[in-house]
């Protein structure tokens, strides 16, 4: 079985615990196919992908800043519009996720899924904007928990415990492998 099966199964068991029929949002949505995924399994009533689509050089240890995709975002973007061009869920929002998520009212959405910038000070922000938006009993949930290592700080692992400690017994983490869910309570 190889990773990329493995990471699949895992998100598909991710997305079977999550709330149906719910307004929810993708943020860092890259080719759609991880949207896709929540479409089929999910099926949310509204569904809102946020991505700028842009390459950035300067985060080269991620897909959006690697050379080889410099002149591909554009069609990537492309291709997400096209893909969900007849389905009225979808709204494609081509922008970054604090200017997508300020569109929206705040307590608005049952759940998010952060799959973006994993650097910081970007996780981090995305985590928080993510608390706003997200009803109080909703969920944050996002790939690539143990991204890069404890020596490079590994800043998904130490935004989610950071949010966590903020949060107390206001929220609940579950880790399923890579992926991590926060569950809010009241």
């Amino acid at each position: 079985m190889t990773e990329a099966t493995k990471r699949d199964m895992v998100r598909g068991r991710l997305l079977q615990s999550l709330p149906k029929g719910g307004v929810v949002a993708e943020i860092g949505v890259w080719e759609g196919d991880f949207s896709q995924r929540i479409l089929e399994l999910c099926q949310p009533s509204e569904l809102h992908l946020i991505d700028p689509w842009l390459y950035l050089p300067e985060f080269s240890n991620t897909g959006f800043g690697k050379k080889k995709n410099e002149h591909l975002m554009e069609q990537r973007y492309q291709n997400v519009v096209a893909r969900f061009a007849d389905d009225p869920r979808v709204k494609v929002q081509r922008a970054t996720s604090e200017v997508a998520l300020a569109t929206l009212p705040d307590a608005s959405l049952d759940w998010v899924y952060i799959d973006g910038n994993h650097n910081e000070p970007f996780i981090g922000n995305d985590l928080h904007l993510c608390l706003q938006k997200v009803k109080p009993t909703g969920i944050i949930a996002g790939d690539d928990f143990n991204w890069q290592t404890e020596a490079s700080g590994a800043p998904v692992k130490a935004a989610v415990e950071a949010m966590m400690l903020e949060l107390g017994e206001r929220a609940q983490l579950r880790l399923m492998a890579n992926q991590y869910i926060i569950t809010l309570k009241r």
